[in-house]
């Protein structure tokens, strides 16, 4: 009894500073020496930039996902819980699996074949060789990319494309080398079988499902992802400029819809990019490519003057396969309105997750810059200079909102859903869709704020003082900036 009850008041004990709200611990900016005041524009003024010739204002949005095996009827839709918690931001309401489970089938019917899609294709059968000497694999069929349409009331309208992967690579790539290993989505695995519920799921979860994408990603079939995201990403500019996918095809080669695209002239709403994990690296790289390649093509002008969210982003980590002995392309200039912005949204307690104002400064700091190639980031003009050579924006929302994993014990929290349950926050949603000004949520006009869950809810949060980049209160140059 007395050792039930020690336990019980110990268990408490540690729960004791454990939260389970949602919470905005930091909006930074890499171009700002003050913490706290970060600023970005959300989906609905993004979609404010529609030409004034439209009758709706739309935001058109490529959904990238992140690791993990997606397109199992038996899962919840791809991006489901991030369209509905738009629809509940406006008090609107979505059927219980509308949003299709696999590209381009319906939600009720996975064998009734719907128009709203579009498979993206190789310009030739690539092979793979592979460790086993004289054994190749090959895959020709890339992604299947489909549209989901979101009225939200009055003239606001949300396009998101949905970018699926994972049912293509999986059964050309991965399965052969994993797949005897794994226990769900019809493996049957016999060595797989011989582990313990829980450390058999995590095993799927985290790794055959799901890390094995990061490390596919990472190796030569990268660029065929890169690819394949880059004609997802030409033909939803074509489709949402009126050349839908039944006068593209139901099936295209990635460089001929590009070539499409290149030849007509494209007028469309905005375009912004909703990524989770991998899917952050992807598009990060995609980003990069087109502004370091010399060229003028679709992707510079999806991506000019758009944000980037990023959830539970996994771009330092990642990073570590991009160091190289030759020199990186600085970007071409931008003008301040064209230069993207990447918003990267971090839960704390997410184990694959680095916050990006961080890793650029300690990159900064811990590299070798050259004597007179040195960067003061506590100089204003130093900060533009080091904004110049990334080509983009950076804002970091830090944030928490995962609860223990045991009730009684705060110490733990669970890992899993720090990492994918960004979206399932109405706070977080309210950001997303409204944007940020000097740390704190940009609410003036904003119509994304009708959600049942954030009635009666202070949004207005407690910003410290303002200290500098290192953390120490203000003074010198930047005091005097600041007024402080």
């Amino acid at each position: 009894m007395f050792r039930a009850l020690f336990f019980s008041i110990f268990a408490i004990f540690l729960t004791g500073c454990a939260s389970t709200s949602f919470e905005v611990l930091d909006i930074n900016a890499l171009s700002s020496d003050k913490d706290n005041n970060g600023a970005f524009v959300g989906l609905e003024r993004l979609a404010q930039r529609s030409p004034e010739d439209s009758r709706k204002q739309r935001v058109n949005i490529i959904y990238l996902h992140g690791i993990g095996y997606v397109e199992n009827p038996e899962d919840a839709p791809l991006a489901n819980a991030f369209i509905t918690g738009v629809a509940d931001a406006y008090g609107q309401t979505v059927e219980e699996k509308a949003v299709a489970s696999q590209c381009g089938r319906a939600g009720k019917d996975e064998e009734v074949k719907l128009s709203n899609y579009i498979k993206i294709r190789e310009t030739k059968k690539r092979t793979y060789r592979t460790t086993l000497p004289g054994s190749t694999l090959s895959l020709t069929d890339l992604v299947c990319m489909d549209r989901q349409v979101l009225p939200v009331g009055g003239n606001i309208e949300y396009v998101i494309y949905r970018v699926f992967w994972d049912d293509i690579f999986w059964d050309g790539l991965q399965r052969p080398h994993v797949g005897q290993d794994a226990i769900g989505q019809n493996e049957t695995g016999m060595f797989a079988s011989l582990r313990t519920k829980y450390n058999g799921r995590l095993k799927d979860k985290l790794v055959n499902y799901g890390f094995s994408d990061a490390v596919l990603y990472l190796g030569p079939a990268g660029e065929q992802i890169r690819n394949a995201v880059r004609g997802a990403m030409c033909s939803a500019a074509l489709d949402a400029s009126g050349y839908g996918f039944d006068q593209q095809g139901e099936s295209v080669d990635h460089i001929d819809i590009c070539q499409i695209a290149a030849l007509r002239e494209i007028e469309t709403d905005p375009f912004a990019f909703v990524t989770e994990s991998l899917g952050s690296k992807i598009a990060f790289d995609i980003m990069r490519d087109a502004m370091t390649d010399g060229r003028g093509n679709i992707y510079d002008t999806m991506i000019k003057g758009t944000q980037f969210f990023m959830l539970a982003n996994q771009i330092p980590l990642l990073s570590l396969s991009d160091i190289s002995e030759t020199d990186r392309v600085v970007p071409e200039p931008y003008a301040d309105e064209d230069r993207p912005t990447i918003i990267a949204m971090s839960e704390v307690n997410d184990f694959l997750t680095y916050e990006l104002v961080p890793f650029y400064r300690q990159l900064l700091e811990s590299s070798d810059r050259g004597d007179s190639d040195g960067l003061d980031i506590s100089i204003g003009a130093e900060r533009e200079r080091l904004i110049d050579l990334l080509g983009f924006n950076v804002v970091d929302m830090r944030v928490q909102f995962s609860g223990p994993v045991f009730p009684l014990v705060g110490g733990f929290v669970d890992p899993l859903y720090a990492h994918n349950g960004h979206v399932k926050q109405p706070e977080l949603m309210a950001y997303m869709l409204c944007g940020a000004k000097a740390g704190q949520l940009h609410v003036d006009n904003c119509r994304g704020l009708r959600s049942s869950f954030l009635r009666g809810k202070n949004l207005r949060r407690k910003i410290p003082v303002n200290e500098n980049i290192k953390g120490q209160p203000l003074k010198g140059e930047a005091a005097a900036r600041s007024g402080s």
